[in-house]
């Protein structure tokens, strides 16, 4: 496991690790009902994990539940058709069909940061202005989702004519 030694010099953690031992699963309902209720989770491997980890997490503070998915859970919104606003500078662009914002700005020769290009690592995360994306990402809560602040432009759309940000 990448950084043991570091997390556990932190002090009081627990690590749960399962390799399927007779084909069955990690329940991980008995785990999350264990922990005590100021922990924070963190859960990272193979989708149904996650999927179990997060139904078994459902009631607990999205602040305290966190997620590391290694593909995305929805495909990039490439349907295009909107504006993109870049407030610093004035620019716009229009995002054609096929390509995702994080594509154009970068053939426009626009500085932005990125990695994955899936949604899943936060790297390309800009601020919103105004407008509504269409979110795409793993990484943002459903509560960051719906307060439109940020989005990640290497998987968004947009749900409005005209999406403003902060570049």
């Amino acid at each position: 496991m990448a950084f043991r030694e570091a997390l556990e010099a932190m002090g009081s953690t627990e690590f749960h690790f399962d390799d399927e031992h007779g084909g069955q699963v990690l329940d991980i309902a008995p785990i999350v009902a264990d922990a005590g209720k100021g922990a924070h989770l963190y859960c990272c491997g193979p989708t149904p994990m996650l999927k179990a980890f997060e139904a078994a997490t459902a009631s607990w503070p999205r602040a305290q539940v966190h997620v590391e998915y290694f593909t995305p859970k929805q495909e990039a919104e490439k349907k295009g058709g909107f504006i993109v606003e870049l407030a610093r500078s004035g620019q716009e662009f229009v995002i054609p069909e096929g390509m995702s914002i994080l594509q154009v700005l970068l053939d426009a020769g626009i500085d932005v940061d990125y990695s994955c290009e899936l949604g899943i690592c936060g790297a390309c995360e800009q601020r919103v202005l105004s407008g509504i994306p269409e979110h795409r990402d793993a990484i943002l809560t459903e509560e960051e989702q719906a307060s439109n602040t940020k989005v990640m432009i290497c998987c968004a759309g947009c749900k409005s004519e005209r999406l403003v940000l902060d570049l």
